[in-house]
């Protein structure tokens, strides 16, 4: 029986960017919600990646407010979403491992819900007029290149956070690879050694006369 449990990653009013590693149950689900409490030109940007365990895969879907499916997809290592948000509510995020009776599965994932009204018309404190008089350049300008920075901030805070997460990802995938190369290589030298001991039995006993299987191969010829 698949379990399930319930987490609310937070209401969005503003810009929220929040990133997670969770550690999913074999035959379970673990389900995150996000709060959308406005709509108009709102998004919500989702990247996950599985980093260790079986396969390396795990189920996903995003369901919204009115228990719309919006995405879904089987068993992938990792992937990307951007989804519009057309209606205020709670958005379901889902991780699904209930296929994987034996392996756990590690997932990150990094949420980013944005609304850009919300950047075009921030708490400005100062006018037009006043800004053109202090420096040369115009307020909406200015604004844009806030938010350039604001934005190419927020990207290579993602790009390291991505890298961290594909280096963990490599090393659990190497350690893996090294334990099985040890194990089949311990195995090889056993059985090597196994039938080398066979082999000098069997010779001795050719040349002792006192040995059952010198006996059997006296009485076969």
């Amino acid at each position: 029986m698949s379990k399930r449990r319930r987490w609310n990653v937070g209401p969005l009013t503003v810009a929220v960017d929040t990133d997670l590693t969770v550690e999913i149950a074999p035959g379970n689900q673990e389900c995150f919600y996000q709060q959308v409490l406005m709509k108009g030109e709102t998004t919500l940007e989702l990247e996950y990646q599985v980093i260790d365990g079986g396969d390396m895969d795990i189920s996903f879907y995003i369901q919204g407010p009115n228990n719309a499916i919006l995405v879904a997809e089987e068993r992938k290592s990792e992937s990307s979403h951007k989804v519009d948000v057309q209606m205020t509510g709670t958005y379901k995020i889902c991780f699904d491992n209930t296929f994987s009776r034996f392996f756990r599965k590690v997932v990150y994932f990094d949420i980013i819900t944005e609304n850009e009204e919300d950047d075009e018309n921030g708490n400005w404190t100062f006018s037009k007029e006043d800004a053109a008089e202090l420096m040369d350049i115009k307020l909406d300008d200015f604004k844009s290149i806030v938010g350039r920075v604001k934005e190419n901030l927020e990207r290579s805070h993602q790009v390291q956070t991505y890298l961290k997460m594909f280096e963990a990802r490599d090393r659990n995938i190497q350690e893996s690879n090294f334990e099985r190369v040890n194990w089949w290589s311990g195995f090889q030298l056993f059985l090597m050694m196994s039938v080398a001991l066979t082999q000098v039995f069997m010779i001795r006993s050719l040349f002792d006369d006192h040995s059952r299987l010198h006996k059997v191969f006296q009485a076969r010829s």
